[in-house]
């Protein structure tokens, strides 16, 4: 069910079984607050600050609550009309395309990019009509392996010589982006219906006022941490994880897609028949209305997730029926892509059937065995905008084309 194994020498608490990863991801939450991507040596070090994503207890407690409604359900729907911009775009790219032969990674990366400027920025980057910017080429250069590595083995050493886990270059290049487009709209006494309006709200003490005390104590907390440096760095976050997520969902997506006729097949009937009702203006309520490609879109989530997620203890914790006691700051490794590949989970594992994910079928998935987004309150915050980006556009695609391998497509996949 567990075992530990160690980070250079750091003891790490390994879970594999699903009732285990519910109670740390679920249940006792309390004792696992904090995410472990980075030792805390080096968290606080001013180029490795994300904001959000870095806060910790309390703080991020507060954040996380005021920063949820821009991706409530409820905003969510109303940001469809926003994708179908850069998905018809996409759609452009594909058709101008001289032989017909698409990068398909390339294009969903740029297609994500141009959803972040809407979404998050009300902007048009532009980045699929341009075929690429600078924010692309940043944001490819992102992390550098040597540093990952170094830092993470090694973090008293990398805080004393100041090694960072990301690019300082590249990193430096988006909190410049995200502090001239704040300051572009401070002193202007209006809030865009985007993720940057509601936290300036936030750090303006805007928000309507809570009723339940604890709530508005978390609000006032909030405001007071909503500096524009969490700002800018928080926008570096929703930068990388609406980045990186999004092509590499889109990827898998569209390369089981084309490797599959059959599935290709039963998904295109279901898209035009949408077709036939609401043409190119589809909305999030259509969306929920295409149960295959759903299914779809889950089932190459399984075979094409992150590796893992981690925690850290942030108070002693009892492995629930033994006497091992896991001590704070311990970290807890929790293999996801590990679960999804365990055929006791999923039978026949490496075979891309979305029936798996049917109604019938998906109510019969055991809880904590299936996490591309994670689970429980730490879990991915824009979850719903990135299944919605990659639905919008698997909508459009199929609408219009129809996919197959090409010379270079290497398969079976590596």
């Amino acid at each position: 069910r567990y075992g530990i194994y160690y980070d250079a020498s750091s003891p790490v608490l390994y879970i594999k079984d699903p009732d285990l990863v519910k109670q740390v991801l679920v249940k006792d939450f309390d004792h696992f607050v904090d995410f472990g991507f980075m030792p805390k040596e080096i968290t606080e070090m001013p180029i490795n600050e994300l904001g959000l994503v870095n806060s910790v207890g309390e703080k991020w407690k507060s954040l996380r609550a005021s920063i949820a409604p821009a991706f409530s359900l409820k905003n969510i729907k109303s940001i469809g009309t926003k994708i179908n911009a850069p998905a018809l775009d996409v759609i452009d790219a594909i058709g101008n395309s001289p032989d017909g032969e698409v990068d398909m990674e390339k294009l969903t990366g740029h297609y994500a990019i141009d959803c972040i400027g809407r979404i998050v920025f009300s902007m048009d980057f532009q980045t699929i009509k341009s075929n690429g910017n600078e924010i692309v080429t940043n944001g490819d250069k992102f992390f550098d392996i040597w540093r990952f590595f170094f830092s993470t083995s090694l973090p008293k050493i990398a805080r004393l010589f100041n090694v960072s886990v990301m690019n300082p270059k590249t990193a430096n290049f988006f909190i410049s982006m995200s502090e001239n487009i704040l300051k572009g709209r401070n002193g202007v006494n209006s809030y865009p219906n985007d993720v940057l309006g509601l936290m300036m709200k936030i750090r303006d003490q805007k928000l309507d006022p809570e009723e339940n005390d604890l709530q508005g104590q978390r609000q006032a907390l909030a405001a007071k941490l909503m500096t524009d440096t969490m700002i800018s760095r928080t926008l570096i976050q929703f930068f990388l994880d609406g980045y990186d997520t999004v092509r590499s969902l889109l990827s898998i997506v569209f390369y089981l897609v084309a490797t599959h006729p059959e599935v290709q097949d039963r998904l295109m009937a279901e898209v035009d028949d949408m077709v036939t009702r609401v043409g190119a203006n589809i909305t999030g309520d259509d969306v929920k209305e295409l149960k295959y490609l759903d299914q779809v879109f889950h089932e190459s989530s399984r075979i094409g997730a992150v590796a893992f997620t981690v925690r850290r203890c942030t108070k002693k914790w009892t492995i629930p029926g033994t006497d091992v006691v896991i001590p704070e700051d311990m970290g807890i490794l929790i293999p996801i892509q590990g679960l999804h590949s365990d055929p006791k989970y999923f039978p026949e594992p490496e075979k891309f059937d979305p029936d798996r994910f049917s109604p019938e079928n998906k109510a019969k998935i055991k809880t904590g065995t299936f996490l591309p987004f994670g689970m429980g309150p730490r879990g991915c915050i824009g979850m719903q905008i990135a299944q919605m980006e990659a639905k919008i556009l698997m909508y459009h695609v199929f609408r219009k084309f129809h996919l197959e391998p090409t010379e270079k497509t290497v398969i079976p996949i590596k």
